[in-house]
């Protein structure tokens, strides 16, 4: 019986800049979506549209747990090159997924784009934490 790969075997690392000085690693959940549009077409004297697609972005999105002031850190490098006070900062996403084959594929984000960064603290007994959601232009996935 084959074995299907689950989240422990999965490393979801957020960088800022090529060092890893800052980042972000307490991850409980991530997803990523290739965002795709379908083009249809009608020609006269055919009895069928032509239909064809077009890459739009890569969007995805992650919740994270706060255990150093890294997270702070994150949102106001986040905050600053938005504003172009920082306009050379890059965040990097890297998703190393571990298959019980040995295969071990790494999809990287490269130069992502974020939108609201919440900072979520919702009560006494419970983990402080955040959901974030981006874009990226392009990925890649490189197969190992």
């Amino acid at each position: 019986m084959d074995q299907r790969i689950k989240g422990q075997e999965v490393t979801v690392n957020v960088a800022v800049g090529s060092s890893l000085e800052l980042s972000l690693t307490d991850i409980t959940n991530f997803n990523a979506s290739i965002k795709v549009e379908p083009l249809q077409q009608g020609f006269l004297g055919e009895f069928s549209d032509r239909v064809d697609m077009v890459y739009k972005v890569t969007g995805f999105d992650f919740e994270v747990q706060l255990h150093t002031q890294d997270y702070l850190r994150f949102a106001q490098s986040i905050k600053d090159k938005a504003q172009r006070l920082t306009p050379d900062v890059t965040f990097n996403i890297t998703v190393v997924l571990q298959f019980p084959n040995g295969e071990t594929p790494t999809v990287v984000l490269p130069d992502c784009s974020f939108g609201e960064i919440p900072l979520n603290v919702p009560g006494r007994a419970e983990y402080v934490k955040s959901k974030i959601q981006g874009l990226v232009s392009n990925h890649e996935t490189i197969y190992a």
